[in-house]
């Protein structure tokens, strides 16, 4: 998260957020994430604030701005689902939706369904490198 929004990567995710949101006017959306050593304002108001600025109500979104990982994403978004029966969608760039919808399913979320954002075409090697080794760590 920057001072001037959301960087890139997280452009793509919030924009497939939107398209979502406005095909599914009944949908709530939780955004998560922290705010790390070098962000201005946790990364959940930055996405809120997004998607506010992009015509999705107020009321339809949650924030939950303390998880610092994927893992954290996932359990602290979980306690903010009151209905048990609830249909869960989670939307993450591709390079990073197996692995989101793995950690889903260890905290019970085993009927999510991944709803994938592009990511920066120039950008998709590093990314990929970086996802192989975060895969590693999550099956050691």
């Amino acid at each position: 998260m920057r001072k001037s929004g959301p960087s890139l990567v997280l452009r793509y995710r919030l924009d497939k957020a939107i398209e979502y949101l406005d095909a599914n006017p009944n949908t709530i959306c939780i955004v998560s994430g922290g705010k790390g050593p070098n962000e201005p304002f946790p990364e959940a108001q930055g996405m809120a604030d997004y998607l506010k600025e992009h015509g999705i109500a107020e009321q339809r979104i949650l924030e939950e701005p303390d998880s610092k990982t994927t893992e954290e994403n996932i359990v602290n978004s979980k306690k903010m689902i009151n209905d048990d029966n609830a249909s869960i969608g989670v939307i993450t760039n591709n390079f990073h939706m197996f692995r989101a919808l793995q950690i889903a399913d260890k905290y019970g979320l085993d009927n999510a369904q991944g709803i994938a954002a592009g990511s920066p075409p120039n950008m998709l090697v590093n990314n990929m490198v970086r996802e192989f080794f975060a895969e590693i760590k999550f099956l050691l």
